[in-house]
């Protein structure tokens, strides 16, 4: 076997590279919910994290083991290469078993063996350019394959209507906004002495893109006012638009508004 130079740390990180971004894929699939729309992109994510605690692993404890082991078949057991990978799926077992976690303990007995049975193909093969080529480039294309099956195969993305976009701009709690009518529509009623109209209203400018509009007026005797707030409010975002106006005498210095009464 080769130790040396180069070669040997190449080695040891293109299988920990690709054992590390397979097994995070297959980990992935375990958990990707398959009722929501862009499970491909939730596969992806999922991939990400999964890989870095995964790869820390098998960085770490998975090449301290094989180095060990390594070095020792070199001594004493070089003719039974198939030993190097029982060896390394004992040892990979013995991981999940610290945890005392059976399904651990077999995940990582199978990700040992493929571990070690990657890292002998590569001892034999590690000056054949196109296979080593292929070999980094085909986690990538299977991960590829994957993410298109599972965006093709989820359910379709439901249309932003509307009444989506005005659920949306009024989702937060504590503000002005908030005092408004979460469906669109109008509400009256008195606040201290004031008479007071809330209004919602939303048109299209795009498509699945809206203006949300928030109207407040009042009125107490020969004393009126208004203010008008504005969004653009897509699937994703909500900017403001547009903004005129007082802000009403009732709202006062910390932000509260007086206690108010329904009319209709």
């Amino acid at each position: 076997m080769d130790t040396t130079g180069v070669s040997f740390i190449s080695r040891k990180l293109i299988v920990t590279f690709v054992t590390t971004i397979l097994v995070a894929m297959v980990m992935s699939l375990l958990n990707v919910d398959m009722t929501i729309y862009g499970q491909g992109n939730h596969f992806v994510g999922w991939t990400f994290l999964f890989f870095l605690y995964a790869g820390a692993v098998i960085l770490v404890y998975g090449n301290i083991i094989s180095i060990g082991v390594e070095s020792l078949q070199r001594k004493y057991f070089t003719r039974h290469k198939w030993l190097y990978i029982v060896i390394l799926g004992i040892f990979g077992a013995l991981f999940g078993i610290f945890f005392d976690e059976l399904s651990l303990s077999i995940f990582s007995f199978f990700t040992a063996i493929f571990f070690a049975s990657l890292d002998l193909w590569l001892m034999k093969n590690s000056y054949k350019t196109k296979q080593l080529f292929f070999l980094i480039l085909s986690p990538f294309l299977i991960l590829f394959c994957l993410w298109l099956f599972l965006q093709i195969a989820s359910p379709p993305v439901p249309p932003f209507t509307q009444e989506d976009a005005v659920s949306f701009a009024t989702s937060g709690e504590g503000t002005m906004i908030s005092e408004f009518p979460k469906e669109i529509g109008t509400w009256t009623g008195t606040i201290g002495d004031y008479e007071v109209k809330r209004e919602t209203s939303v048109i299209s400018i795009d498509d699945e893109e809206y203006v949300v509009t928030f109207t407040e007026e009042w009125r107490k005797g020969y004393i009126s006012g208004s203010s008008l707030t504005s969004y653009i409010v897509d699937r994703n975002s909500m900017t403001i638009n547009e903004s005129e106006g007082n802000s009403p005498p009732y709202y006062d210095s910390q932000n509260n508004y007086l206690k108010s009464s329904e009319e209709n």
